[in-house]
């Protein structure tokens, strides 16, 4: 009887005009699929809004925030993601099945490879049979040459009664896939697509149009503007088409033959976003000042490019009263080549070779020494007198000459048992509380608990009178200790787990991880903030050129939590919740870290208190050293996707295997999502000085880290910053009070090779 009534907890959910059964804990997605629903969706993460539906009655749990991805509109409205949404009683949903299409899995060999510009190149394919598409959709693509690697591209043509689609590869630095599709012949080459996948397609509508493309965000919409010429559409239409110079305009006799029989007015409005190379009266070098004078009154917009470039002409979209209705883009957040491949390409054979590679049980045994760090600091502290600073010295000794003597880790092999690796995550929270316990107790002047007279008797070793003879020199190294502690074991672990946003055990865990250095909000800021921001202006947490390292750590403290509390009031208010409740997630992290600082009072008094604090306070330092460290002087243009260059890697040994891969953040800011076991390590990434310990170490040294750090940033100028970044490294190199920087010669003068 009592297993039985677990079937009573099913609920039901009205789908427009079908009635199905959700089981406990489903998504209202995962029940529709099951039952026969062919339901839109996509990523199924919470990444895309393909599966956004409209909640007409009862309620949902989220699984993950969907104010992240949902605009104000569409929160206002009651929408929903189906994919994250767990109905906590009967509920009614009104959603478009039509744009449900199933995904299929078809077959084809390539016809024709053409290069279009230096970067895109035109993938040609025949299929066994035709597939069944809206213009506008994307589908993704495999090749044998490649097993085992697909990568998402949307259709650069209607669908065609013979069956051919064509897809624009832009080649990406350190892509696997579109390198080799950029390099080398394919041609007979078979050819899996599954798909359709996304609702980006031309909706029904009298309205004028207006369709913003940049790069290979064309393909999409040159697909859309032939099938509405197929279809004999009567529209006015703006093409906006946005590239660096007049060599990557392509397509242009496609443009010019959609022109000649569009059934009304068309105008093709190309945009250079290199002014040098823009002749004539007409000076257009800035694709989103195009849109307000191309924008036709009542124009519904359709738009596909950078997320940053989407972003920007959304928002003067807005600005000039078109409603988010009548705005239209790929919402599907694909995965950037160049964060998900190491930088280097391997061959298929060694690429088969390391998928194909099973984790054996060093593979995870070797991240328990994290614990084992932990345990052995703890350990340290308890000891008291000179065992505390030998404790501190053995940490940073295995650190720094561990990394030094035991070069880089480049493995990732496939792990068949997730749920250890994840354990070894949620272990992190029991871990902290005892090295935090033990060094509060050594401030304490009786034994909490027993303690200490436990200990003793455990070990035979006196640790009462150990603390009686620990001096302030002594106290000093187990604050120093336990604050990098805090920083190793709370934060780096709370970082892998806030990013799970899905998951709310791992999400209140790497809280309260992060509580012990007074830093929750890092859980809002740098999952909806630094990963969205990274490497501009923009971002609190990337340090500019020339600052140093303390002006850093005040700074970025003061502007992420400012941050922090924008983005939080930002989603209250799309809620409906008042700001000042406990629905604020930054208010309930303040009183989480509250309440570490009563435990401590009351283990140890004010003393104990306060000794906690400088505690949590050193561990945040850490946390903002480290920052300053993974992205000093980087820079990026805000229209342009986040890629692995924009991170400082190292794939150090002990540093990864004790950080739980912090190290690959080069892969972790091109991919945040992914978790560390799966991060690649990208051996020709910008490399950081060392290991990490190593590394936080010499940013303490302003004039040393400036020394070293100064050719490696003018390398990166050199080798990796983009044309469209040269700007910002010139202006960067001004600001930075620097000589080596400020003397160095223009960036944007290049050697040819």
């Amino acid at each position: 009887m009592f297993f039985s009534k677990t079937t009573n907890l099913a609920t039901t959910a009205h789908i427009n005009d079908t009635t199905i059964s959700v089981l406990p804990d489903e998504t209202l997605l995962t029940a529709a699929l099951r039952q026969g629903i062919n339901f839109p969706n996509s990523c199924r993460v919470g990444g895309c809004a393909t599966c956004k539906c409209k909640l007409t009655a009862g309620r949902v749990k989220e699984l993950t925030e969907s104010t992240y991805i949902l605009s104000d509109d569409d929160m206002d409205q009651g929408y929903i993601l189906a994919c994250q949404s767990v109905p906590q009683t009967e509920v009614s949903i009104e959603v478009d099945l039509s744009r449900g299409r199933a995904a299929q899995q078809v077959f084809g060999a390539v016809i024709a490879q053409h290069k279009l510009t230096h970067d895109i190149t035109r993938l040609s394919v025949q299929l066994d049979a035709p597939l069944n598409y809206k213009a506008g959709q994307f589908a993704q693509i495999s090749v044998d040459s490649l097993p085992h690697v697909n990568r998402s591209y949307s259709f650069a043509n209607p669908p065609q009664e013979d069956g051919c689609v064509s897809f624009f590869v832009r080649k990406v630095d350190g892509g696997i896939f579109s390198t080799h599709i950029h390099e080398q012949d394919v041609i007979g080459q078979k050819v899996t697509i599954e798909g359709p996948a996304g609702d980006f397609c031309l909706r029904d509508s009298d309205a004028p149009i207006l369709l913003v493309a940049g790069g290979s965000g064309l393909a999409p919409i040159l697909a859309i503007l032939q099938d509405a010429v197929q279809n004999k559409v009567q529209r006015s239409a703006t093409l906006l088409f946005g590239a660096r110079s007049s060599e990557d305009l392509y397509c242009l006799d496609q443009i010019e033959e959609i022109k000649r029989h569009w059934q009304g007015e068309f105008r093709f409005v190309p945009v250079l976003s290199d002014a040098s190379q823009v002749d004539g009266a007409e000076r257009r070098h800035n694709l989103i000042e195009q849109i307000p004078q191309s924008l036709e009154r009542g124009a519904h917009a359709y738009l596909c490019g950078p997320p940053a470039m989407v972003d920007s002409a959304v928002a003067v979209l807005r600005e000039h009263g078109v409603g988010n209705d009548y705005i239209h883009a790929d919402r599907f957040l694909t995965q950037h080549e160049g964060g998900l491949q190491p930088a280097s390409t391997p061959t298929a054979a060694e690429l088969n070779a390391s998928k194909n590679k099973i984790a054996n049980l060093f593979d995870y045994v070797k991240y328990f020494m994290f614990h084992l760090v932990g345990l052995f600091s703890a350990a340290s502290i308890v000891a008291g007198s000179s065992a505390v600073t030998f404790g501190l010295l053995g940490v940073l000794f295995f650190y720094i000459i561990g990394d030094a003597l035991l070069g880089d880790d480049k493995s990732v092999p496939r792990f068949t048992h997730p749920r250890v690796l994840t354990t070894q995550l949620w272990l992190a929270l029991p871990l902290l509380l005892l090295i935090v316990f033990c060094s509060v107790w050594t401030v304490s002047t009786g034994d909490p608990f027993g303690f200490g007279q436990f200990i003793t008797q455990l070990t035979g070793y006196d640790v009462v009178a150990a603390r009686a003879a620990t001096n302030l020199g002594h106290h000093i190294s187990a604050l120093i200790l336990t604050g990098l502690a805090i920083g190793l074991v709370g934060t780096i672990t709370g970082h892998e787990l806030t990013h799970r946003t899905w998951d709310p055990i791992s999400m209140l865990i790497g809280r309260w991880l992060l509580a012990f250095s007074f830093d929750t909000s890092f859980a809002i800021e740098h999952v909806y903030g630094h990963h969205r921001y990274v490497s501009t202006e923009h971002d609190p947490a990337t340090a500019p050129r020339g600052r140093n390292v303390y002006h850093h750590i005040i700074a970025s403290t003061i502007k992420g939590n400012v941050s922090a509390w924008k983005i939080e009031a930002r989603r209250l208010k799309r809620k409906g919740y008042a700001l000042y409740s406990p629905h604020n997630a930054v208010l309930r992290g303040y009183l989480m870290s509250a309440v570490l600082v009563l435990a401590a009072w009351a283990i140890a008094g004010i003393v104990g208190a306060v000794f906690f604090t400088l505690c949590a306070l050193f561990g945040k330092s850490l946390l903002e050293i480290v920052n300053y460290m993974e992205h000093y002087g980087m820079v990026r243009h805000p229209e342009t996707p986040v890629q692995p260059r924009h991170s400082w890697n190292t794939n150090r040994r002990v540093s990864s295997w004790t950080m739980f891969n912090l190290t690959r953040h080069s892969h972790h800011h091109a991919q945040g999502e992914v978790p560390y076991h799966e991060l690649q390590p990208y051996p020709n990434a910008p490399m950081m000085i060392n290991g990490y310990l190593t590394t936080i170490l010499i940013t303490l040294v302003p004039p040393l880290w400036h020394a070293l750090m100064t050719p490696k940033v003018l390398a990166w100028d050199r080798d990796f910053a983009s044309k469209d970044e040269l700007e910002l490294v010139a202006r960067a190199n001004a600001r930075s009070g620097i000589a080596g920087l400020k003397n160095a010669d223009s960036p944007f003068v290049r050697v040819s090779s």
